[in-house]
């Protein structure tokens, strides 16, 4: 039976969940870059501070739409536009819808839109 399991990438700082057989794997591969995910560990009620950094700063990653935004159910399955739409709706923000329904409709006048276009199987 399939587990949910958390897995945070060495190479990247992307924390995701992958649904996994029992027992599931000490490592997966990151699908954001491809590198190897260690298995996090979170369990309830745990937590700590992370470590000191003691080189030099790590360059900010930009966190996917599903990592950012859990609450949102299926956003790991939509594309980049479709997910800020949801998130927007999600939120109810008006402004934020407008400004994404404005981006889809410049896109679309370029390109006619396909199913891929709102669906996908990576975390955009």
């Amino acid at each position: 039976m399939p587990i949910l399991v958390d897995y945070m990438c060495g190479s990247c700082g992307t924390r995701r969940e992958i649904w996994a057989p029992s027992p599931p794997s000490a490592t997966a591969t990151c699908v954001d870059c491809g590198a190897e995910s260690r298995r996090a560990w979170a369990p309830v009620g745990l937590s700590g501070s992370p470590a000191p950094a003691t080189g030099p700063a790590p360059s900010p990653v930009r966190r996917s739409l599903c990592s950012s935004f859990p609450q949102v159910p299926g956003l790991c399955h939509m594309s980049e536009s479709a997910g800020r739409m949801a998130v927007a709706k999600y939120l109810g923000d008006g402004r934020r819808i407008d400004r994404e329904q404005e981006r889809q409709e410049k896109a679309a006048a370029v390109k006619a839109p396909v199913l891929a276009d709102a669906i996908s199987h990576h975390h955009a």
